[in-house]
């Protein structure tokens, strides 16, 4: 498949976000350091069917822990997520989330579009990924709830195919916090959820952050995973930044109805729209410049097809948002 070009980040921010005033500078060569994840674990080792493993752009599932940034980077973003803390907000599944700090945070902008990253991440995937084309899926930060014991995060697949989890606190300094993901399909996730049986604890698997700074890359729309409560009070912060396939021709896992439910309307829309309109672009582009001259009719109509359920899905979910609920498996315990 052609890799598509990436999409800059907006020029100009949205109504009510400003520069955070005080904040340092990210610097690739004082802040990185990237270290490849020792263990894969697939698709199929998840008990995903060939079929399903076929429509996604890589059989990865997700990583064992690798560390990303040093000691100095991960202090940096530590202070930049303190300073994003008083813009938390709540939805049914997170009490405290900072969406779209990447408009805020110079920082967190760079770190989260850093090329360093970007082809590291691509290469621990197993194919060309991009920078997210929605900010608002760049440098999701989540916080520890105020009450002790409550889920950081409710069992639950996202809405973005790729994305890394990264602790932004020490995991080693807390009692609890843990991340988890479920050791099965998101059908038998979705299947137990249904029936009101508990997840087998054998089945939920808390991988070893060995600090701040480390984290496990996932496909994120197939592995079901959630953040556990704290034990006792503390500070616990996460970062997900999320990537798009570079490969174009995957169909798009965005849900519009669901981004709608937690980020600002004025803002996510146009993300949204400009999102599947690079994705159009790119498609066209690749279409435009590499012209084949066959008389493959079926495969030219199939391309047009392709373009007009992208345009005309997007268009359906622009028109109906704000009518579904917020999608999860619960705490399954």
């Amino acid at each position: 498949m052609p890799v598509a070009n990436a999409l800059s980040f907006p020029e100009c921010l949205p109504a009510g976000y400003d520069n955070l005033p005080s904040e340092p500078t990210f610097d690739p060569a004082r802040h990185l350091a990237l270290e490849h994840p020792t263990e894969r674990v697939s698709l199929a080792d998840l008990g995903y069917a060939d079929a399903e493993i076929a429509a996604c752009p890589s059989d990865l599932a997700i990583t064992s822990p690798f560390r990303v940034l040093s000691d100095e980077g991960a202090a940096c973003l530590l202070e930049v997520a303190r300073q994003l803390a008083p813009f938390a907000v709540s939805v049914q599944r997170i009490e405290r989330m900072v969406r779209g700090g990447t408009y805020r945070s110079r920082f967190l902008r760079d770190l989260c579009q850093s090329p360093d990253v970007n082809a590291f991440m691509s290469e621990v995937f197993g194919a060309p990924l991009l920078p997210h084309t929605i900010p608002h899926q760049l440098g999701h930060l989540n916080f520890n709830p105020t009450q002790v014991g409550r889920n950081v995060d409710k069992w639950h697949t996202d809405t973005l195919r790729i994305d890394y989890v990264m602790f932004v606190t020490d995991p080693r300094a807390v009692q609890g916090g843990e991340f988890q993901y479920f050791n099965g399909t998101k059908h038998e996730m979705k299947a137990l959820a249904e029936a009101g049986q508990p997840i087998p604890a054998d089945r939920m698997v808390s991988p070893a952050l060995p600090g701040p700074g480390y984290a496990v890359l996932q496909q994120g729309n197939m592995v079901v995973h959630r953040a556990r409560g704290l034990r006792e009070a503390a500070e616990r912060i996460t970062m997900v930044n999320g990537y798009v396939p570079g490969e174009i021709g995957f169909p798009d896992f965005t849900r519009y109805d669901q981004l709608y439910l937690a980020d600002p309307h004025h803002v996510v829309t146009e993300e949204y729209a400009r999102h599947i309109s690079w994705m159009g672009r790119e498609m066209l582009s690749h279409r435009i410049d590499n012209p084949a001259f066959t008389d493959d009719r079926t495969q030219e109509a199939e391309r047009f097809e392709q373009l007009a359920a992208l345009f005309s899905g997007a268009a359906e979910q622009i028109r109906n948002a704000g009518t579904a609920t917020e999608e999860h498996f619960g705490d399954g315990e």
